[in-house]
């Protein structure tokens, strides 16, 4: 009888699965554990949003709310359309507090354990607060967003369409009146399109380019010369300052694909549809994007329904998106990288044209706008971190489903310039 057992218990075959099985089982917890601590981040966001909507939503009725259980359980209605109830998420204390014309919402829910709750058996508490008082600083925003040909790929262009108009319609229940969230669309590939309301003006050229008149002009823009390409203006531009008419350089039927830009607005509906109407097509010019976002956030030349850029009561905010590298300006085409094809080109390398951007940005910045930057999964974004006004309002976006979260959460932040906490 000892020599099985001695034999048994030397025999080593089948260990490695025994292990491997034993193995298994923390590290099963420790991916539970994960998937339910980003669970808890997204209700986080989502109580914070939450919480944001409803302040500023209840303030609009303070001055007619004088019970206090009315403005209590007006706080909670406005707080619950934005915060729906969610499996597994339990709102644990909701306090709405007013003090003359400051509101003060606190919220906590729990969320549960799944997998995880063999290491946290108890629910991860989070919390979201929000305290806004009438007369805050009004917000005048830019939604600078890529049209270019390689938006069509990936769902990417649907997807920004929803994210955008969803934006507006989140700025729709934080702003206290419409009057103070103005917002303009600019899209843009190599050039953007003004449309033909005006086609004489002194803020415009046809003798730059050369390749329009204005009984051919369609609306289509290029880069100014240089360095207005870059410069805010200061006045109305004219002269080598002035805007050059260009041949569009997508069109159908004689009308240009590219969507017209829409100068700052309160028509929210009017701007959905412009988003709607949004067609990808051409290369990528990052540069006149955020030229013509400046442009539309300043009180002169074509866009002049801006206020002044010194009016301390209102924030100036541009949010760029781009899905890729810049790969051409008025004077530049980038290189491919295809050595046989770029030797005959006259390409640059695409670090020329990326100057070109960092500089328009650099002049925003320095004017008092606040630069969010989006990357949509390619592009550099190097340069776009850089645009941004700061590290935390560089997004970078992996798939096209992770833009309804960036836009919300972009949205979420610009709503803490009328909040005071």
């Amino acid at each position: 009888m000892r020599r099985p057992f001695v034999r048994f218990r030397r025999d080593r075959r089948g260990s490695v699965a025994v292990i491997m099985a034993l193995a298994m089982i923390p590290v099963t917890f420790l991916v539970g554990a994960g998937v339910d601590y980003a669970r808890a981040t997204a209700v986080k966001a989502k109580i914070q949003t939450a919480t944001d909507a409803a302040v500023l939503a209840v303030i609009r009725e303070v001055p007619t709310l004088r019970a206090d259980a009315d403005f209590q359980s007006r706080a909670r209605a406005f707080f619950d359309a934005s915060f729906p109830p969610q499996a597994g998420v339990t709102v644990t204390r909701f306090t709405p507090t007013r003090a003359g014309t400051q509101v003060t919402i606190t919220a906590t829910a729990q969320v549960e354990m799944t997998l995880g709750r063999l290491m946290h058996p108890d629910p991860l508490e989070v919390s979201g607060a929000s305290q806004a008082m009438s007369g805050g600083k009004a917000v005048e925003i830019a939604l600078v967003l890529d049209n270019t040909g390689s938006m069509n790929d990936s769902g990417k262009l649907p997807a920004l369409k929803q994210a955008a108009k969803d934006f507006l319609s989140y700025l729709d229940k934080v702003v206290v009146s419409r009057s103070d969230a103005k917002v303009a669309l600019v899209p843009f590939s190599t050039q953007v399109n003004l449309g033909t309301t005006v086609t004489s003006a002194g803020w415009l050229s046809y003798t730059k380019v050369g390749s329009v008149t204005s009984a051919t002009w369609k609306g289509c823009i290029t880069d100014r010369d240089q360095p207005y390409d870059v410069q805010v203006p200061n006045a109305e531009p004219t002269g080598a300052g002035a805007y050059p008419a260009d041949k569009c350089s997508s069109s159908s039927n004689g009308v240009p694909t590219l969507t017209a830009i829409r100068p700052l607005s309160t028509d929210y509906g009017a701007l959905g549809t412009a988003i709607d109407s949004m067609t990808a097509g051409g290369n990528t010019n990052v540069t006149i994007g955020v030229a013509w976002g400046t442009e539309a956030l300043t009180p002169y030349g074509p866009l002049s329904t801006a206020t002044s850029l010194s009016n301390d009561r209102v924030t100036k905010i541009m949010v760029v998106l781009t899905d890729g590298l810049n790969t051409a300006n008025r004077w530049n085409t980038a290189c491919t990288g295809n050595w046989f094809a770029d030797l005959f080109s006259g390409c640059v390398d695409d670090s020329v044209i990326d100057a070109r951007t960092l500089s328009a940005c650099t002049a925003a910045k320095n004017a008092g706008i606040t630069i969010y930057t989006v990357r949509v999964i390619d592009g550099n974004a190097s340069m776009l971190k850089s645009c941004a006004s700061k590290d935390g309002f560089f997004y970078n976006v992996i798939t096209a489903d992770d833009l309804k979260p960036a836009f919300q959460s972009i949205g979420s932040s610009i709503a803490q310039f009328r909040l005071t906490q």
